[in-house]
């Protein structure tokens, strides 16, 4: 049914449960896992703040990559999983991912923000289920 699934990752517990569904979907229906997670960008005003934005994007790089590191080793051995590393708008690389990595199905945590936050602040998941044109696993957080 599902050949390559991807999961985004991004250290909340939505996401470790997303992690949880991929990898147990993966194995259960012997299918090629994918993880993504996206190191945020530095925004414009740090370089003229006066912040170290080069020391900042480099602590962003290392806690995406312990993320990723750390999502690995949480999953069975003997489950072959390929990582990906992006640094941008995480729903513009997640999209662009779909496409390049051909996934027939994303799998993806909510932070269960009412309608109003999320329309405010934006939703990842909801940014990739308006463009692009694949299945999605939306775990939601848990009462």
């Amino acid at each position: 049914m599902f050949r390559s699934i991807l999961v985004a990752i991004d250290g909340s517990a939505t996401a470790a449960r997303a992690l949880d569904a991929a990898g147990e979907l993966a194995e259960a229906l012997n299918s090629r896992l994918t993880i993504i997670s996206v190191a945020p960008e530095v925004p414009g005003f740090a370089y003229s703040a006066g912040i170290d934005s080069k020391a900042l994007e480099g602590e962003a790089q290392s806690e995406t990559e312990k993320l990723i590191r750390d999502a690995v080793d949480s999953l069975p051995e003997q489950l072959p999983v390929t990582t990906i590393l992006r640094h941008g708008h995480a729903g513009q690389r997640i999209v662009e991912q779909i496409t390049e990595g051909q996934h027939d199905l994303l799998v993806i945590g909510s932070r269960g923000r009412s309608r109003v936050v999320s329309n405010l602040f934006g939703s990842v998941a909801a940014y990739v289920h308006f463009h692009s044109r694949v299945a999605m696993l939306v775990i939601h957080p848990e009462d």
